[in-house]
């Protein structure tokens, strides 16, 4: 079926470093899925991947959201309603992607946009190489979600509870968890008389005190293992999902057995 492209050509540039930039969000994202989803507006990036097929059947779920001179210097009004690009496989978008960076030279490049606002493609130019990277037939996942809906979903205010996770707590616990990684399987968060415990049915790490009733809470290790460890992550616990927070990005993973 041929491109349906309107009249909406946004011209940019991007440097090395914001490509690299890029590029370390886009390789982030694919140890959650392949799929990424990049939604573009005035001034403002959001980019994330997801494991489920619609936004009511998240498994997890992990975003950046970023000021567009991050990646891209784009001209003032150029884009006046947001874009979208979907890549089915953010792997070989990265490996593509990369390939420009050994030149270190400014990119110069076009994105094509069609009548439902969805970029058809990307292409990437410079003195040495040229590459037109193709969009995916949109998906309804990525235009429901917004970054509005994003930080409603995850209002931390409407959080159970709260506690912080240490990175060396945290890099033990991945340890321990790849002993015996088998397919599916899960980690367990355990308050019993207000200490706070993650770990298996064999093993667990104390972790800190917090002011909940007694509970035991389950869900994936797989995507526990994909989060960004920093001197103490903040993790907030939902009645369905548990939420790792931070400046720039997060990351939701949805509770197996739910409060």
């Amino acid at each position: 079926m041929p491109l349906v492209e309107k009249n909406l050509n946004v011209t940019f540039t991007s440097t090395p470093d914001q490509l690299s930039n890029l590029l370390k969000k886009i390789k982030d994202l694919t140890t959650i899925d392949p799929r990424i989803v990049i939604k573009i507006d005035a001034s403002t990036v959001l980019l994330f991947s997801f494991v489920g097929n619609s936004f009511k059947d998240i498994h997890a779920f992990k975003n950046y959201v970023f000021s567009i001179e991050e990646v891209l210097t784009i001209k003032k009004g150029e884009i006046d309603e947001p874009i979208m690009f979907i890549a089915r496989d953010g792997k070989r978008l990265y490996r593509i992607l990369e390939n420009f960076l050994n030149y270190k030279e400014e990119i110069e490049g076009k994105i094509s946009v069609n009548d439902e606002n969805c970029i058809n493609y990307i292409s990437f130019d410079t003195k040495k190489m040229s590459e037109k990277v193709i969009g995916s037939d949109p998906i309804s996942i990525g235009s429901q979600i917004s970054i509005d809906d994003i930080n409603f979903l995850m209002n931390i205010d409407n959080s159970i509870f709260n506690f912080k996770l240490d990175k060396t707590d945290f890099l033990q616990i991945k340890k321990r968890g790849l002993i015996e990684n088998e397919p599916k399987s899960v980690l367990y968060i355990n308050v019993n008389n207000k200490m706070l415990t993650i770990g298996e049915t064999k093993w667990h790490v104390n972790i800190a005190e917090v002011t909940s009733d007694d509970i035991i809470l389950s869900f994936p290790k797989a995507y526990f293992n994909t989060i960004n460890p920093t001197e103490h992550i903040d993790i907030y616990v939902f009645i369905n999902f548990i939420l790792c927070k931070y400046d720039d990005y997060n990351l939701m993973i949805i509770l197996e057995t739910s409060i």
